[in-house]
């Protein structure tokens, strides 16, 4: 088919080149004409393909129980349609007598270089594609937030690398020896890794967390002096909101070097206080405070029974008794914290048990003459 083809496009392409009128570059007006002429018959017919495709392909795919053959049919028109442009430059160059050697040396290249471009279009919609319809689905199926911060980081790594393959194919398809191309980059890029060692560091701690994950966006924790809840985990930086409604930002490699303390792993929050009662409490009220501490916890169901309160000591001003108890419903804790103080608070008063605060008793001895 194609060997009968082209002996007619020689012949045509022969006619319009031994015309006299002026010639551009090489080639006749009449030439141009027909140039571009059968670039937009390609094109319409191309465009006409891919209605008939999307008409009939809509209604098989509409029998599938997935949306990905859809977004592909969907994907696939406007690289059909470039793919059509690309024929009928390359059909409609045969009617093209160009005397330009740059033209004439480098046109096939630059086909390369258009189908390659198609192609990676294409494949960029593809990995769009891939990570909406199995990746994010496979994700939300995990307790970890982590993966869905990977999601983006992976559809720009895999978009990058085909955009890089791409490149140099193309440098490759004009004759760019790419090899010493390639050690430059890796020459280069040493440089700006020493240049950047800190960040470097920085992105190898934020894997190292996505790999090990000794915490988790929204958990609660502890790391370098600062205890908040995790929002969000980069390839760089931590951010955690401490409990004053901050937002700090850590620096991965930090985060992973120091100790980080999971508070949201502990299956209940402790909360250890010190109630001073004044001097004046008799024994008989001392048991009574540390009875009602201990009442006021095992009547709560967001708290674990059996809490510690304990005559703790004689300070300067005050007889302490330390409370220790477990909030079980770590989502509320300030409003259970809260409510427990305002708890023993209603209820000293109750009882008549009175805070101690600061304060000095001065003895006068008078001395006998």
């Amino acid at each position: 088919m194609l060997e009968s083809i082209n002996p007619i496009i020689q012949n045509i392409a022969a006619f319009f080149a031994n015309s006299t009128g002026p010639r551009y570059f090489g080639s006749t007006l009449e030439q141009y004409i027909l140039f571009f002429l059968i670039i937009i018959i390609v094109v319409l017919a191309t465009k006409i393909l891919s209605f008939i495709i999307t008409k009939y392909g809509s209604k098989l795919t509409s029998k599938t129980e997935t949306d990905f053959d859809d977004v592909m049919l969907e994907a696939i028109q406007l690289p059909m349609l470039f793919a059509g442009f690309i024929v009928g430059l390359f059909i409609g160059y045969q009617f093209l007598s160009p005397d330009v050697e740059f033209i004439k040396n480098n046109f096939l290249s630059a086909v390369n270089a258009l189908i390659i471009i198609d192609i990676t279009y294409f494949a960029l919609k593809l990995v769009d594609a891939i990570i909406e319809y199995f990746v994010i689905p496979l994700s939300n199926k995990t307790e970890s937030k982590l993966d869905d911060q990977m999601i983006p980081i992976l559809s720009k790594l895999a978009k990058s690398s085909i955009v890089l393959l791409s490149f140099v194919i193309i440098l490759s398809s004009f004759g760019i020896d790419v090899l010493p191309l390639i050690a430059g980059l890796g020459i280069g890029g040493l440089a700006v890794a020493f240049a950047a060692q800190k960040t470097v560091e920085d992105m190898f701690g934020g894997l190292t967390i996505f790999i090990s994950k000794p915490f988790i966006v929204g958990d609660a924790i502890k790391t370098s002096g600062i205890e908040g809840n995790v929002e969000t985990v980069g390839l760089r930086n931590t951010r955690i909101r401490d409990w004053d409604g901050r937002l700090n930002t850590l620096p991965n490699s930090k985060v992973v070097q120091d100790v980080i303390l999971n508070i949201s792993s502990e299956p209940s929050r402790r909360v250890s206080v010190t109630l001073g009662l004044t001097y004046s409490t008799s024994y008989a009220q001392m048991q009574k405070a540390m009875q009602t501490l201990k009442d006021i916890i095992n009547e709560r169901k967001d708290c674990e029974k059996d809490p510690r309160a304990v005559f703790k000591e004689y300070a300067d001003s005050s007889l302490n008794i330390w409370f220790v108890y477990f909030i079980k419903d770590q989502d509320r804790k300030f409003e259970i914290m809260s409510e427990v103080n305002m708890e023993i608070k209603k209820r000293f008063e109750k009882a008549k048990l009175n805070f101690a605060f600061p304060s000095q008793s001065i003895y006068i001895e008078q001395m006998k003459k």
